[in-house]
């Protein structure tokens, strides 16, 4: 009898522990999305997007990667910055009555247990996000812009699936850098749900792509790719302009990486150039 009460007692504990685990994954289910590739409208749309940014003089805004190599020296300082984990200034779990111009998620910020992101030779993912966010959002702030800022798991929730009351703002976007077990094969992305208008989407693409060096052209459509996507957070978050998680790319590859971490401060500002613009749009031109 105590030999089956014991192992009754076993059974128990560990349903607990296999229930735990379930809804933790489930929880993160969608925290990477699959991205396939580019949907029509996307596609369809990126010539004109860019056309509007350029007559718009919006280029004059970024800035693009100086021609020297950083040195060794100052790639390791950014290194021991980064990898310090400065707390993101402004995180707050949000105010139901107010509506943000901009809410920002690092990934996997402050998560401690589950999917804690991926990581580099030299960084992890999660440090990179929270350094670049800390750097944007400050930026907008500057901008005049209304920041909050969420971590990965503590922020105010609809409370009723029938009438949303969660949070609201202009843009919502998560930062995100992305792993493959095969070195060198992932590329930037950003994955918005369907019915959003692309314009907001092409503004960051160019703006990233500005800061990676890349032709915006050439960059919106081979890497910088799209997808319907169920990210976790978009049922949590409603945004009029932009919903989104941004890929800024591929981790795991070391080349990038490096470029990543040399260009984070650049990464971040002409980022937060592109989120601020959108803000001011005005009604009807997105």
């Amino acid at each position: 009898m105590k030999k089956l009460i014991l192992a009754a007692v076993g059974i128990f504990l560990m349903t607990i522990v296999l229930a735990g685990q379930t809804q933790d994954e489930s929880q993160d289910e969608s925290e990477h999305p699959q991205i396939s590739q580019s949907s029509d409208e996307f596609v369809q749309s990126s010539a004109s997007s860019i056309e509007i940014l350029k007559k718009a003089n919006f280029e004059d805004r970024l800035e693009r990667p100086g021609l020297g190599a950083v040195s060794q020296e100052k790639f390791e300082s950014l290194v021991a910055e980064i990898s310090k984990e400065t707390p993101v200034k402004g995180v707050e779990l949000g105010d139901r009555g107010k509506k943000y111009d901009v809410i920002l998620q690092p990934g996997h910020y402050l998560r401690t247990t589950g999917k804690t992101g991926t990581r580099g030779k030299f960084v992890s993912e999660r440090a990179l996000a929270a350094y670049i966010t800390n750097i944007l959002a400050q930026r907008l702030r500057d901008d005049g812009d209304s920041v909050l800022v969420v971590s990965a798991d503590h922020y105010l929730r609809p409370s009723s699936s029938t009438q949303f009351d969660g949070l609201t703002s202009k843009i919502f976007l998560a930062i995100h850098l992305d792993g493959s077990p095969t070195p060198c094969k992932g590329k930037a992305s950003l994955a918005y749900p369907k019915g959003l208008l692309p314009f907001s989407v092409h503004t960051v693409g160019f703006s990233l792509a500005e800061a990676l060096g890349y032709n915006p052209a050439d960059f919106e459509l081979d890497n910088y790719t799209v997808n319907e996507a169920h990210y976790y957070m978009f049922s949590q978050v409603r945004a009029d302009r932009l919903v989104g998680l941004l890929e800024v790319g591929e981790l795991t590859c070391q080349p990038k990486e490096r470029q990543f971490i040399a260009s984070a401060d650049l990464i971040a500002k002409n980022v937060a150039e592109a989120l601020d613009y959108v803000v001011k749009l005005q009604a009807g031109t997105n």
